[in-house]
């Protein structure tokens, strides 16, 4: 294996890919367990007790974090930093397919209507593939690693409390990973900088006059409203924002009328705006609301909101000390050929919370394999992962996690200032 001048030789006294493939079986087991067992977010209870039972096999010292997730904490024989290394434990409330894009899948929900359609199953299975690896070899590590298994993220229902914890323990940096049904299994992105999308999201009423279909004269009808509204929503990217900076926006949801000779007195919709760079999103709260008061002036209707859009400064970002820490240990765990430089990520995450209070790295692991069948999009029905992958996933942590913690590399970070509720409202 390769060394850089960032890490120290305490980096390589295990050989992460190699240990990685002795716990593979363990981790696919696991994977397979919760995959078949799904528990939506604020709901995993299953899943909780089957985190804790392991830890406690491991002999791994944990808390369980009410509507937050689980802690776990590994103690090195030797002072030094200490790392958290973060997975997610919640499914999602759809029907899976029993196939993918090719085949049946090795696996399947048990449960209709709920099924790991995202990832988080292997997340999980990987980060106690880790622990059981880092428990064995706690002689090895320079400080501590802190475990955090995440309730309910994908409503974000669970942030609030585990990261609360986090932060009363203290840490000097955050890893996590993410499968990445795009990017070709056997690859990892560990690229600086933006990596997932800040949000703001938006639902709004329309309030107006209805009336009989063949008077429309007579009523000020909130779908006209809403149409002129939307048309001028999708020219606010060529006329108000950067062309350098990227935004994307859409509608998710419309509710209006019963019938089809009534114009209705009211209209609802909602949906999302995503940016990288916050004062993009700050224009775009802007822009936005500017353009729903002078329509709604001109059509002689009202707006009320029942979620008012307000832009947030949550991008998922790699530190770029830590994301050089990340390469090298890609390269010395996997090698080079792993590496795969990948687009920022324009889907939103919690993650982002965690980087506002420590300095850290969010991974892409690939997971799409044609010969497989995997590599439908994430929250697809048809949605299946390689397994063969979750070992490097694994392997990369283990390496991340001993050369973060053996590098003397001074990281060039300002925690947030606000308070956690702060900053999510």
């Amino acid at each position: 294996m390769k060394t850089t001048d960032s890490v120290q030789c305490s980096s390589f006294l295990i050989d992460s890919l190699e240990s990685a493939k002795q716990v593979e079986q363990y981790v696919i087991s696991l994977r397979r367990d919760f995959h078949m067992h799904p528990e939506v977010g604020l709901q995993e209870k299953r899943t909780i007790k089957v985190v804790t039972e392991e830890l406690r096999k491991m002999g791994v010292a944990y808390e369980i974090v009410p509507n937050g997730g689980v802690i776990g904490i590994i103690e090195g024989e030797e002072q030094g930093k200490s790392l958290i290394l973060r997975a997610d434990l919640d499914a999602l409330p759809m029907q899976e397919d029993e196939t993918n894009l090719k085949d049946v899948k090795q696996v399947v929900s048990k449960y209709d209507g709920v099924s790991h359609t995202c990832g988080h199953d292997g997340h999980t299975a990987m980060l106690l593939g880790t622990a059981k690896i880092l428990s064995q070899n706690r002689n090895k590590i320079k400080g501590k690693v802190i475990l955090a298994f995440e309730q309910a993220e994908e409503i974000g229902g669970g942030i609030i409390g585990i990261l609360q914890r986090l932060i009363e323990i203290g840490a000097d940096g955050v890893w996590g990973i993410h499968l990445k049904s795009d990017i070709p299994s056997g690859k990892i992105s560990v690229d600086p900088g933006p990596r997932m999308s800040s949000a703001f999201a938006f639902n709004i009423i329309l309030k107006g006059i209805g009336g009989h279909g063949s008077r429309p004269d007579l009523t000020h009808s909130p779908l006209d409203c809403f149409t002129d509204f939307y048309n001028h929503l999708k020219m606010m990217r060529l006329n108000a924002l950067d062309p350098f900076k990227a935004i994307t926006y859409s509608i998710g949801s419309i509710y209006a009328g019963s019938a089809a000779n009534v114009i209705p007195d009211t209209l609802q919709f909602s949906g999302t705006v995503r940016y990288l760079q916050y004062d993009q999103g700050v224009k775009a709260e802007q822009e936005f609301k500017r353009i729903l008061e002078k329509t709604c002036e001109l059509h002689h209707c009202t707006y009320e909101y029942i979620n008012e859009p307000k832009a947030r400064d949550l991008c998922v970002y790699n530190q770029e000390d830590c994301a050089a820490i990340a390469l090298s240990a890609v390269k010395n765990s996997i090698g080079e050929q792993a590496v795969y430089p990948y687009p920022a990520w324009m889907a939103s995450e919690p993650f982002s919370y965690y980087q506002k209070y420590f300095p850290g790295v969010f991974s892409f692991v690939g997971i799409q394999n044609e010969e497989k069948g995997t590599g439908a999009e994430h929250h697809n029905p048809k949605f299946d992962m390689d397994e063969d992958v979750l070992k490097l996933g694994v392997a990369a942590t283990l390496q991340y996690t001993f050369e973060f913690l053996g590098s003397d590399v001074t990281i060039n970070f300002q925690p947030e200032t606000k308070n956690l509720k702060e900053l999510k409202n």
